[in-house]
């Protein structure tokens, strides 16, 4: 198991088990944050600095990603990285579909649907059981597909889709494959070959705090992508172009950014410098041990390994009873689909699963 206790002292307090939802602070984010605060009271808060922050932040997450950090944009979220690709695509003609799965996370889901008004036909992918099969995919696509997006982890079942698949059924119609990698960048090792674009949020698995996400453009669609919400840090050279009359934008997905909430990418470096130290291989394998050991517990993983993920939703007969039985025990965990959903992270040990096994029970 990876000793991270000294990056979380939180996790001391409880069973911290809803890393879906929201990260549990760490130690060094916390601490940079309080200082950031500190200078804000007393006038001394350097936002030329943060923004510097934020492009070494940039650079982190694109080597993350193993991809230059010129494909690297900075949006609000999972609906500012969508909504942003959504809005490139042309008026939708001659039965042109986009396929997207019928319970997708609404921040992924919306922006594909609002597209139906511009001549989009949306194809809405069905599970089985929470399966999400590469064939139920496959029924959808088409000559006509103009793009295919789906989360890599499933929001509410923690079902992990076959990527490899998808890139050739995106590559076979020549259709865009968009990924929501909310639930899977900082959990698992990502690979952006063969992804047109990608976009997760701050606050769940890379650690940081919410208000903040980034969006990952493959670089031969960067002359032909366009700013929605362009400001001063879509320019070339932002710190030169507050002002008109003139403006050159940026070449390289950085002209997409929204403007940096200044005190985010001070915490968030910080989360996924640890994410960076410990490596992403690392933490995959510590989470598949403990999902396993749950499942040594008697606790039915419903997914074969290859699509199994750090989140693993639980079918209780009283799911809102069980929640007010963990809450009493310490337990943090959330409610989806009417399901207990569990979350485990790196700073979560095989202690964590026998409190959790037992309170259960």
């Amino acid at each position: 198991m990876i000793d991270v206790a000294p990056w979380f002292p939180g996790a001391a307090s409880g069973v911290y088990l809803n890393t879906a939802s929201m990260a549990l602070g760490n130690l060094p984010g916390s601490q940079a944050l309080v200082t950031a605060l500190e200078q804000w009271q007393t006038g001394t808060f350097d936002w030329v600095q943060a923004e510097g922050v934020a492009e070494d932040l940039r650079s982190l997450v694109a080597s993350q990603l193993q991809v230059s950090p010129d494909d690297i944009a900075f949006v609000t979220g999972v609906s500012g990285g969508a909504s942003t690709v959504a809005a490139q695509l042309p008026p939708g003609v001659n039965g042109a579909n986009i396929v997207v799965p019928e319970h997708e996370f609404a921040s992924n889901f919306v922006p594909w649907m609002l597209l139906q008004d511009r001549g989009y036909e949306i194809r809405l992918v069905k599970d089985t059981d929470g399966v999400l099969s590469a064939d139920a995919f496959a029924t959808k696509i088409d000559s006509r597909t103009a793009v295919i997006a789906t989360s890599l982890i499933q929001s509410a079942t923690g079902f992990r889709i076959d990527l490899a698949a998808l890139k050739t059924q995106a590559a076979e119609a020549e259709a865009w494959l968009v990924i929501d990698a909310s639930q899977a960048f900082g959990s698992i090792a990502i690979d952006t070959d063969g992804i047109d674009a990608l976009f997760s949020c701050s606050h769940k698995w890379i650690l940081g705090m919410r208000g903040m996400g980034h969006l990952y453009v493959r670089p031969e669609l960067h002359d032909s992508f366009v700013p929605i919400t362009p400001g001063w840090r879509a320019a070339a050279r932002p710190m030169e172009s507050f002002y008109g009359p003139t403006i050159e934008l940026s070449t390289t997905a950085s002209k997409l950014d929204d403007s940096v909430p200044w005190f985010d990418p001070i915490v968030n470096i910080e989360g996924l410098r640890i994410i960076e130290s410990v490596g992403i291989e690392s933490i995959e394998t510590h989470n598949r041990v403990l999902i396993d050991d749950l499942e040594s517990r008697g606790f039915t993983i419903p997914f074969d390994a290859p699509n199994r993920s750090p989140i693993v939703s639980i079918d209780l007969e009283d799911p809102e009873a069980a929640m007010s039985a963990l809450t009493r025990e310490g337990i943090k965990a959330s409610i989806r689909a009417g399901k207990l959903r569990i979350s485990v992270h790196l700073y979560n040990t095989h202690e964590d699963m026998a409190v959790l096994a037992a309170a259960i029970s």
